[in-house]
């Protein structure tokens, strides 16, 4: 398990959090039919037939007003988009299906109770893989009916964000604000509201696991070679930010230079040089410049199919936050 799910699932181990996860977040019909005080956590872990041991990342249940039963709600935690996730969680939700069915558990008249999957994605790229597991299976014709049609909640992070309706106060949107910082006043603000929000002797146990995943997970990630000092409140990372001179937007530029390489390295593929990474790098470069600035002067034209792979992959970190086209190329020699 990596250091992010262990961390994502002590933060969602608290059904405060869960909470204003599903009446905040999911806003979904359904959830005024929960009562949310019931909130109980229930054993991922199953054991498939060949005694192979599976886990979901966290499974929950509420009681419902209106019904002598629970629901069931399956978390999963991704940093990376999984083509087969809608896969995984088809078996996930069966494999916590035949546990109820073993322990006795089953509804009047041998029913399942309902359960939803829901899949909460912290990746900067937005989120492109099947979330139906039908879209997985190849057509044919005349057998529609038994394709399974299994389709998971998917919280895609950055876009749920980018459409700027999530509550303000709410437990899940400060975690996700936090995660998607692009500065110190966005990583400041998103702080100041969680501290509002964990106020109080009640949320003493969930103010010391956001702690602990600033300190041990989100702040390293950020600042890669930055000593963290043994932060204990969650008044002291704005302090450390500050006195560390921390490019919050480094995450940004990290990802818009991988993506970089990885479209050069299709481009030269297609191309078929030689030197497809370089030349892929330099013609993404240039429709970058050209995107921003116009019309690129020859001078730089030249000096781009001129540079090393190197003087690129730099420059193409000075575009994302340079105003002029002079900026781009800071540390070499004049532009005009």
């Amino acid at each position: 398990m990596s250091r992010h799910d262990h961390a994502y699932r002590s933060l969602f181990g608290h059904p405060s959090m869960v909470a204003d996860l599903l009446r905040g977040i999911v806003r979904q019909d359904w959830i005024a039919g929960l009562d949310l005080s019931t909130l109980e956590r229930v054993n991922g872990e199953h054991v498939a037939g060949l005694r192979q041991r599976r886990s979901s990342d966290m499974v929950w249940r509420a009681k419902q007003y209106e019904r002598p039963s629970h629901l069931y709600v399956l978390l999963e935690f991704q940093s990376r988009s999984d083509a087969h996730m809608a896969l995984r969680i088809l078996t996930y939700l069966s494999l916590l299906y035949e546990d109820i069915k073993r322990q006795g558990k089953l509804l009047p008249r041998g029913r399942l109770p309902a359960a939803v999957p829901i899949v909460i994605y912290n990746g900067l790229p937005r989120w492109r893989s099947a979330r139906q597991v039908a879209e997985l299976i190849e057509p044919v014709s005349g057998l529609q009916e038994h394709v399974p049609t299994l389709r998971y909640l998917l919280l895609d992070q950055g876009a749920l964000l980018a459409r700027g309706d999530l509550p303000a106060g709410n437990l899940a949107t400060l975690l996700f604000r936090l995660e998607h910082a692009r500065s110190e006043d966005e990583l400041r603000q998103a702080l100041q509201g969680l501290i509002g929000r964990l106020h109080g002797p009640a949320f003493e146990d969930l103010q010391r696991t956001f702690v602990a995943w600033l300190r041990d997970v989100l702040l390293p990630a950020r600042a890669p070679g930055v000593s963290i000092s043994a932060i204990t409140t969650l008044h002291e990372p704005e302090a450390m930010i500050v006195e560390e001179k921390i490019d919050w937007s480094l995450r940004w530029k990290q990802q818009g230079l991988q993506e970089g390489r990885q479209q050069g390295l299709r481009e030269g593929r297609r191309e078929g040089h030689q030197e497809g990474r370089r030349e892929g790098e330099s013609l993404l470069l240039r429709r970058q410049l050209v995107r921003r600035f116009g019309a690129l002067p020859k001078q730089v034209d030249r000096r781009l199919t001129q540079a090393g792979s190197e003087e690129l992959q730099a420059w193409a970190m000075n575009v994302l936050d340079a105003r002029t086209l002079e900026e781009v190329f800071r540390g070499a020699s004049h532009v005009q």
